[in-house]
């Protein structure tokens, strides 16, 4: 222990034993302490208060000048409020008037477009309805023709007329009737020098019994300058040759065909029907007379017999294609108002987002006015913006432009298993192609789609030595 020079020490610890020194040395020692502490704590506590008073006089002074700030920004904002309350009015009367004005324009549209599509159905109906009417009343007073006449001979000589009529109308040629001579025809057709035809008719309510047909034959025979003959049944059937689509044909032992028509008032449009077989006569017209061999010529004729057959026999397609035609018109016409349709329905979900811009939420507002402000690269997508998508096909967009840049080329590959991973089929995807993307950016059967790159490298992890081995 070190006490300064000159330190008196008190009389008591001289006088006293030692004991009683060490306890007044404690309790001086501890009465020291206790001292200093409570000075230092006295003057801790005038510092903290003076510390504090300063304190609080500069946070009044900010919170002075902090509420005048906010007040000078709640006057403006609260005039901005008033300003946008008034543009929201002047907008949302606007939209009201162009709500009006589109629903008016629409109506009409929609009732002018009714009325010329119900015109022209209506035209079309009545066109398929007369035509109908006239093939029924055609039948009708072909029937009551043929009851009303008394005898075959009488019934054989309209058949004749009725199929000259037709002849004239679809073959540009010399057509005689013959019927009166003996040991012929009813019908000569003369298309050339050493180019005529026979053409026998039969206006029976029975079937063309063979008797008729080896009778046709002889008549053939005995006149062998003519090329071939035609069998013809207005009414019904020719027997043996009742075969599909009404028409078969056989040769003659010198090469000679007869043509077998049946039911040919059942024809939709005869004139057409009987124009069908020109090619067959053109064909027959180009080769030479065959030779007059019985054999091996006449088998090979009758393999050409049952080609040539099947050949006519297509040719019934034809007649059918035609009856179709008027309507298939009238489906095109249906296509026709179904897109005038889709073209409405895109008018009414572009007002639709205009009314949720003006009386929406700000954040339908801001979400649609960020998709119409975003604008889609045009060497990549075929539409301009994002918002001319809709559905599920804009969410795909929009995922896709922020996982991807411009520049580079995409893997379709990677594309179909980063989409799955967001919920995005591979079908879905695909079905995309012609819908989204340009032709030139996705072409068919690429496996890249150029223009558009990943945004972070997608890092393909390689197998390791023991997925290598097994």
């Amino acid at each position: 222990m070190t006490v300064p020079e000159g330190f008196v020490v008190p009389p008591l610890y001289q006088s006293v034993d030692p004991n009683t020194v060490s306890l007044a040395l404690t309790l001086g020692a501890e009465a020291y302490e206790t001292l200093q502490g409570m000075t230092i704590k006295t003057v801790r506590n005038e510092s903290h208060a003076d510390a504090v008073k300063s304190i609080k006089a500069d946070m009044e002074i900010e919170m002075r000048t902090v509420q005048a700030v906010n007040d000078e920004q709640t006057r403006r904002l609260r005039q901005e409020k008033r300003r946008v309350e008034e543009a929201l009015l002047a907008t949302q009367a606007r939209v009201e008037a162009l709500e009006q004005s589109h629903s008016s324009i629409r109506s009409s549209s929609k009732a002018e477009a009714r009325e010329s599509f119900e015109e022209v159905l209506k035209a079309k109906d009545e066109q398929i309805a007369q035509l109908q009417g006239l093939t029924g009343r055609f039948d009708t007073l072909q029937n009551s023709l043929t009851k009303s006449f008394s005898s075959s001979k009488e019934k054989g000589a309209y058949g004749e007329a009725f199929t000259e009529s037709m002849l004239k109308k679809a073959f540009d040629c010399d057509i005689q009737p013959v019927s009166k001579d003996a040991n012929t025809s009813d019908i000569r057709m003369i298309r050339g020098p050493e180019q005529e035809y026979f053409w026998e008719v039969k206006n029976y309510t029975r079937m063309v019994t063979a008797d008729e047909i080896e009778k046709f034959r002889r008549d053939m025979r005995l006149h062998p300058t003519i090329r071939g003959g035609c069998l013809v049944s207005l009414r019904t059937g020719i027997t043996g040759k009742a075969r599909g689509g009404d028409i078969d044909i056989e040769f003659l032992q010198d090469g000679r065909f007869i043509l077998f028509l049946s039911n040919l008032l059942a024809r939709d449009d005869i004139v057409f029907y009987l124009q069908t077989l020109r090619p067959f006569f053109q064909a027959v017209e180009i080769y030479s007379r065959p030779p007059q061999e019985e054999t091996e010529t006449v088998r090979n004729l009758e393999i050409k017999a049952a080609l040539i057959a099947n050949l006519l026999r297509t040719h019934t397609t034809t007649v059918a294609k035609h009856r179709n035609s008027i309507v298939s018109h009238k489906k095109r016409t249906d296509g026709m108002f179904a897109e005038f349709q889709s073209h409405i329905m895109e008018a009414e979900s572009q007002i639709q987002s205009l009314l949720r811009v003006a009386l929406g939420s700000d954040d339908d507002t801001e979400k649609v006015m960020k998709e119409a402000e975003t604008t889609l690269p045009g060497s990549i997508f075929k539409k301009e913006r994002l918002s001319e998508y809709d559905g599920r096909t804009k969410s795909f967009v929009e995922w896709l432009l922020g996982a991807t840049t411009e520049g580079g080329q995409l893997e379709i590959k990677d594309l179909i298993e980063q989409a799955k991973l967001a919920g995005y089929g591979e079908k879905f995807i695909r079905e995309l192609r012609d819908e989204v993307f340009q032709q030139m950016a996705w072409i068919k059967g690429s496996r890249h789609i150029v223009g558009i790159q990943w945004k972070v490298l997608i890092v393909k992890s390689s197998p390791t030595p023991s997925e290598n081995l097994s």
